[in-house]
């Protein structure tokens, strides 16, 4: 007799359809989404990820309907308590394997992307996808992280904002910016939004550079340093980016193209200078943390930059 392995059981429970036998909220189902939030680190080799992360998903697309009951302490009905314990479910996994949870919301975002531009090419809207209906439940996990896993997130902090710019309102980042509309993400010194060009510049530890253009839509990644960004600014005036790598000791200057056409062509940004920085004082042993904390690039004015490194130090530098 085979036996089915737990975590596809619990898969099932999760995704199955409703059905006479099987409603939609019953005690089963929600206890399956429970264990799935609890056991996650031991049922992953048996599930498909993004199969679950996205029926979490469905399930808290209705929590502001249900918010006044989950936090009044009356009973719940069966669908706010599904609700509930999903989006717990969905806490649970994403502080237990974060980079699963960031890689598989990046691919699924990414695949949804692709799926918009095909149907927009034939007309055909997709705004009912779960990824759209659940974009403020996908931000709260991801505030989550930033809160309690900050040095998981740093590494993977593109594809954290390939996530965030996904669910972010276009309106009212170009209304307010990126620290009023998401403030969590601009925690990171490797995260600069220009208010000018409604650009976001990421640096990544792998070296490269992401710069995000909300007036195309479109993200341009750039071979910038040969060790990982720690921090990126705009100037004042949107016209330059500083970037920095604490590992190269090495601050780059960038043009940035006034135009949109720039990001068309593949040429809207461009290196103009490179200097050399003084290695910090930091021991070896170093954190990520602390480096995430201390290293940071001050604009003073529009052509003049400070590098403020771990150990406390200020370097100047020029365009």
């Amino acid at each position: 007799m085979l036996l089915c392995p737990p975590g596809k059981a619990l898969t099932y429970l999760l995704l199955a359809p409703p059905s006479g036998k099987l409603p939609a909220h019953t005690p089963i189902r929600r206890a399956a989404i429970d264990l799935i939030g609890r056991g996650f680190t031991v049922w992953e080799p048996y599930m498909d990820v993004s199969a679950v992360l996205l029926g979490l998903l469905e399930l808290c697309c209705d929590a502001e309907k249900h918010a006044a009951s989950m936090m009044s302490g009356l009973p719940l009905t069966p669908a706010a308590d599904s609700c509930r314990t999903a989006r717990h479910a969905l806490s649970l996994i994403a502080t237990a394997r974060p980079s699963a949870f960031i890689t598989t919301m990046a691919k699924e975002v990414a695949r949804h992307a692709a799926m918009a531009a095909n149907a927009q090419s034939q007309s055909a809207p997709i705004h009912t996808s779960v990824l759209v209906r659940g974009k403020p439940e996908i931000l709260r996990v991801i505030e989550l992280l930033i809160d309690k896993m900050q040095s998981d997130v740093a590494e993977l902090i593109v594809e954290v904002m390939d996530i965030t710019v996904h669910c972010l309102d276009a309106a009212q980042l170009k209304q307010k910016g990126l620290q009023e509309t998401f403030p969590a993400i601009c925690r990171f010194n490797m995260v600069s939004y220009d208010n000018h060009s409604r650009r976001i510049a990421v640096g990544a530890r792998n070296g490269y550079l992401a710069l995000y253009d909300q007036k195309t839509a479109k993200c341009q990644m750039i071979a910038a340093h040969g060790a990982p960004v720690m921090a990126v600014a705009f100037s004042p005036d949107g016209r330059h980016l500083a970037t920095y790598s604490y590992q190269e000791n090495k601050l780059l200057f960038w043009q940035m193209a006034a135009g949109l056409f720039g990001m068309m062509s593949g040429s809207s940004i461009k290196c103009i200078r490179s200097h050399d920085t003084r290695p910090a004082r930091a021991g070896s042993n170093t954190s990520l943390n602390s480096l995430l904390k201390g290293v940071r690039l001050v604009w003073i004015t529009q052509k003049n930059v400070i590098v403020l490194t771990g150990d406390g130090s200020e370097q100047k530098f020029s365009v």
